[in-house]
C-alpha cells in the first residue's frame, strides 16, 4: 500500500523532454524542440557536460513559447510561504521538501487527495502568490509511489540533500514535519 509519494515538478522551459541530462517523458509535442534530438528516457549516466548542455539550451530557448522560468532566493520564499498555507488549508502532512532552481522535490503522505490535485493546488497557490499571468510551472509531476519505511526515510534523506549538493545550502521549511518512523 502506498504510503506517501515523492514528487518532483518542474518550472516551465528549464527541463525539456529531449534535455541531455534525460527526462521521464516517452513524447516530445512541440515540433521545433523535437528537431533537437530524440528523448533520452531517465537520468542519463554521466551526466552531460556544461558544454553539451550550454548547446543544447542555447538551441532550445528560441524555440520555446515564453522565457524558461527560474526560482531565485526570493520567489523561493513567497513559494514556500504559499505551499506552508495550502498544506495547511488541505490537511496534508509534507515529510520533506526542496525548493530548487528549476524544480521542486516534496514528499507528501497519503492523505484523502489524490496526490495530482495535491500538486495543482500548491502550483497553483504559488502562482498567485509569485503575481504572475502565466503559471511559471511545466505540466504534470513525476511521482513515485513509496510504500515502506525505509524507502520513505531514503527519500527524505535525498530530498534534504538536494539544495545542499546544488550549493543552495541546507532548506527548513515550517510546513515540513519530522517522521516519527
Amino acid at each position: 500500500m502506498v504510503i506517501a509519494y515523492h514528487v518532483i515538478f518542474t518550472t516551465y522551459g528549464t527541463w525539456l523532454p529531449n534535455d541531455p541530462r534525460g527526462s521521464y517523458s516517452k513524447t516530445i509535442y512541440n515540433d521545433q524542440l523535437r528537431m533537437l534530438g530524440r528523448t533520452k528516457y531517465g537520468r542519463q549516466n554521466p551526466t552531460p557536460t556544461k558544454d553539451v548542455l550550454m548547446k543544447f539550451w542555447t538551441a532550445a530557448t528560441p524555440r520555446l513559447a515564453r522565457p524558461a522560468f527560474f526560482i531565485d532566493d526570493n520567489a523561493r520564499l513567497i513559494i514556500a510561504g504559499r505551499f506552508g498555507s495550502t498544506i495547511q488549508r488541505l490537511g496534508v502532512a509534507v515529510a520533506a521538501c526542496a525548493i530548487m532552481n528549476d524544480h521542486v522535490h516534496i514528499l507528501v503522505l497519503r492523505s484523502k487527495y489524490r496526490i495530482e490535485y495535491i500538486v495543482n493546488q500548491l502550483k497553483g497557490a504559488a502562482t498567485r502568490a509569485l503575481k504572475l499571468k502565466q503559471t511559471p510551472w511545466s505540466r504534470g509531476c513525476w511521482k513515485v509511489f513509496i510504500d515502506d519505511n525505509e524507502t520513505l526515510a531514503a527519500a527524505v534523506d535525498y530530498i534534504r540533500a538536494n539544495p545542499i549538493l546544488a550549493g543552495l545550502g541546507a532548506q527548513s521549511w515550517d510546513f515540513v514535519a519530522p517522521l516519527s518512523v
